[in-house]
């Protein structure tokens, strides 16, 4: 008797010290998630910053789509990308004054599509001495809408990260309908689009919600 009581004591004390075992590695584990959740913060700030500061230092450039490959063919590229300037702003005097500091194809394989032939040629990478001037194109590019030179639609983009690129080409549509309805509208870093109704300056994150108010939005007719 004395021996089995003993047994069941011996067997009490182990469950007890499991007891505060599994209390104990609940409490750790309970500061292990804290701690991971804080981790997880950290890098999702970490990741924000970098982001911002990658595009920050590619604010003066302006990428270029849809230059004819071997345009520059016989010039420099430099003198190429002033030729197509001097074509989307004909009536600027200062356009020779500009400084492009350096620029070069994007030095990547032309893509093919499902027939085996090419999608388009490679992008054009302009960096600008000052910001100014590339916005200056840049707004201009936006305004004119479609543009042509020598017979090639060509098209004027921020430089970005794909990552931020990829949420401002979600408006896309949103920025057609606003051209269609003579709407003003701009886009903010990293992908907030601003579009004036009337008397009001809405501001969209979600490009879906935008173009549901913009396609209820109806233009006041003149006289009123």
């Amino acid at each position: 008797m004395d021996s089995l009581k003993s047994d069941v004591a011996g067997r009490g004390s182990r469950i007890g010290e499991a007891e505060n075992r599994v209390s104990q590695l609940e409490d750790e584990n309970t500061q292990l998630i804290g701690v991971t959740a804080e981790l997880k913060t950290k890098v999702l700030q970490l990741e924000a910053r970098m982001q911002y500061q990658e595009n920050y230092s590619g604010r003066n450039n302006l990428r270029i789509k849809g230059i004819p490959e071997l345009s520059e063919k016989g010039k420099s590229v430099v003198e190429c990308v002033k030729d197509v300037l001097r074509s989307l702003l004909p009536r600027d005097k200062d356009i020779e004054q500009i400084v492009i500091e350096r620029v070069h194809r994007i030095p990547t394989a032309q893509k093919e599509n499902q027939r085996d032939t090419l999608v388009g040629p490679r992008h054009i990478l302009v960096r600008f001495l000052c910001f100014a001037e590339r916005e200056t194109i840049r707004l201009r590019a936006r305004d004119t809408g479609t543009f042509h030179w020598k017979g090639s639609k060509v098209e004027f983009f921020p430089d970005f990260m794909k990552e931020i690129q990829d949420k401002r080409n979600k408006f896309f549509e949103v920025r057609r309908l606003c051209r269609a309805k003579g709407l003003k509208f701009t886009m903010q870093y990293p992908a907030v689009f601003w579009v004036s109704l009337g008397r009001e300056c809405l501001r969209f994150a979600d490009a879906a919600a935008a173009k549901k108010s913009i396609d209820k939005y109806q233009p006041p007719e003149e006289g009123e």
